[in-house]
């Protein structure tokens, strides 16, 4: 593996999940799903204004109203309308018609999807990637704003959506993010994970999971626990509560796994940079 991070092949993935925070770094899309959101303001604000597409999935629609008027930024009375989405989808079983149809009056593009084989979460990638499509906005990432807490089949349900994202978006990166973490998926080849210093000083925690189906090769390079050419796998090894030895982690994969990573620390800076 060494000699595959000295030549950086051009198939290698990069990762730099810390730009969430600071949003001019590409075209991206914000997904608020019906979960509490749990980022303060000075996180969560920015991250929406400069989004390309903003949507809101069902529930979401309440949970995103709810979050604003908690800081008294009212968006039915047409004040700041810069929080009102561009897009929300789902099959609208958790929401009040009167609220989706302000938001329709108000610029918001409704699109209903009663499709009980599939969770909203699934259904709002496939209507995101046609709304930039239709808008011929070149999305790079997508950003699904949802907390890793609560019911556990949610909490899978959520990942599995991670696992099929590449049938439904392409290339775009889908990243899950909570008030405390980062999680996204690790297709199969190599990744290059760009980790900030801090979390590096304070050595938080990151994982390997390889939920679904076992990974039978896995090679890493930057953590203190490396895997070399090492089987994941559910009752044997797995790899969590695992922490960093370099800014620069290094996974290859054969399999695709799901990556997951604390940011708490990271947050903090981030909420003293903006309140000063």
């Amino acid at each position: 593996m060494q000699q595959q991070l000295q030549s950086e092949p051009k198939d290698m993935t990069v990762w730099n999940p810390f730009n969430i925070f600071h949003p001019e770094h590409c075209d991206y899309a914000v997904l608020v799903l019906n979960q509490p959101i749990l980022l303060k303001p000075q996180q969560m604000l920015p991250i929406w204004e400069k989004a390309k597409i903003t949507v809101n999935v069902d529930g979401g629609i309440h949970r995103w109203l709810e979050y604003l008027k908690e800081i008294e930024i009212d968006v039915l009375n047409n004040e700041y309308r810069k929080y009102v989405p561009d897009l929300i989808t789902g099959d609208m079983d958790s929401c009040s018609e009167t609220v989706v149809e302000k938001l329709r009056s108000m610029g918001s593009t409704v699109v209903r999807t009663p499709d009980q084989n599939y969770t909203d979460f699934t259904k709002a990638l496939v209507q995101i990637e046609q709304y930039a499509r239709l808008k011929n906005i070149n999305l790079k990432e997508i950003y699904a704003f949802v907390e890793t807490t609560g019911r556990f089949d949610h909490i899978i349900g959520n990942t599995n959506t991670l696992y099929k994202s590449e049938k439904l978006v392409g290339n775009i990166k889908v990243i899950q993010v909570a008030a405390n973490s980062l999680t996204w998926i690790l297709r199969c080849g190599l990744h290059k994970i760009n980790i900030p210093e801090e979390l590096v000083q304070c050595k938080s925690w990151c994982s390997l999971m390889p939920l679904g189906h076992p990974v039978k090769h896995i090679s890493t390079t930057g953590l203190k626990w490396n895997l070399n050419n090492a089987p994941l796998i559910f009752g044997k090894k797995i790899s969590t509560s695992n922490t960093y030895d370099s800014c620069e982690v290094m996974v290859d994969t054969d399999t695709p796994v799901t990556w997951s990573m604390g940011i708490e620390p990271l947050m903090e800076i981030v909420n003293n940079h903006r309140a000063s």
